[in-house]
């Protein structure tokens, strides 16, 4: 049995990162981890940000899924791959990942929502009292040049 912990998305949902090192990281795509309930109607859009500057931002519907899986089921969860038109360059800092909408309303029989992680995978300081309090599930992922001698 899986069990997702979902967040319904009525008007924006938000998750702060910070990238570490000395590097710029070129973000090609990322895959957040997104539940569509009923295929609601709407866009969906992600944004990278850094403070209130957008970086960088793209977008998906339920039909997208819908393609993705090859199927016409309207239930589904799936870490959405989102590929951005140009890389994203990040230097180390702090950023902001938002999750938003256009055309969508909100309902309780019909959402979208991004799951939160509820499997540990790392040494958590301290002790986790609501699982709520986790964060959004989602990958970074980068273009990187390799030079193999």
């Amino acid at each position: 049995m899986t069990v997702l912990l979902v967040e319904e998305l009525k008007t924006t949902l938000e998750q702060d990162f910070t990238l570490a090192g000395s590097r710029v990281y070129q973000i090609s795509a990322l895959r957040p981890f997104v539940c569509m309930y009923a295929a609601p109607s709407g866009t969906f859009t992600f944004s990278i940000k850094s403070g209130s500057n957008v970086l960088g931002s793209v977008s998906f519907t339920s039909a997208d899924i819908q393609s993705d899986l090859n199927t016409s089921n309207t239930y589904a969860y799936l870490h959405k791959a989102l590929e951005f038109t140009n890389d994203i360059p990040l230097r180390a800092g702090a950023y902001t990942l938002e999750m938003s909408s256009s055309g969508y309303i909100y309902s309780a029989s019909s959402f979208m929502g991004w799951a939160k992680n509820n499997d540990t995978y790392f040494t958590i300081d301290g002790a986790v009292n609501n699982l709520t309090n986790n964060p959004h599930s989602f990958e970074l992922w980068e273009n990187k040049r390799v030079v193999y001698a």
